[in-house]
C-alpha cells in the first residue's frame, strides 16, 4: 500500500482512527517521544521512513511493547491503548 498523502517520506505517522484517518502526530527524530493525549484505543499508523527502518512503541513505563516491520509499512487497524511513547527509528 502507498503511504497516506499526509504522511511525508521519512516520518512515522499516527492516526486517531482506523484506515489512516485524522492525523494525530508525525515523528521523524530518533528518540522517545510521547504521543498526544486522546489516543486511547483504535487508530492506525504508517511507517514511511527510509526503507527497512523500524519504529518502536513503548508503554507508560517506557518498556518496549512493539517493534514495527521495516518501512514502508502500516497498520490500518492499530490499537493505541497500551502505547504512550514512540521512537521513530
Amino acid at each position: 500500500m502507498a503511504a497516506p498523502s499526509d504522511c511525508p517520506k521519512y516520518y512515522f505517522c499516527g492516526y486517531k482512527y482506523a484506515n489512516y484517518t485524522t492525523l494525530a502526530f508525525k515523528f521523524k527524530d530518533c528518540y522517545l517521544q510521547e504521543i498526544p493525549d486522546g489516543l486511547n484505543s483504535g487508530g492506525s499508523w504508517y511507517n514511511n521512513q527510509s526503507n527497512g527502518t523500524k519504529a518502536k512503541m513503548y508503554d507508560k513505563n517506557r518498556h518496549l511493547i512493539y517493534t514495527t516491520p521495516g518501512a514502508p509499512y502500516g497498520d490500518p487497524n492499530g490499537n493505541w491503548a497500551p502505547v504512550w511513547y514512540v521512537d521513530a527509528c
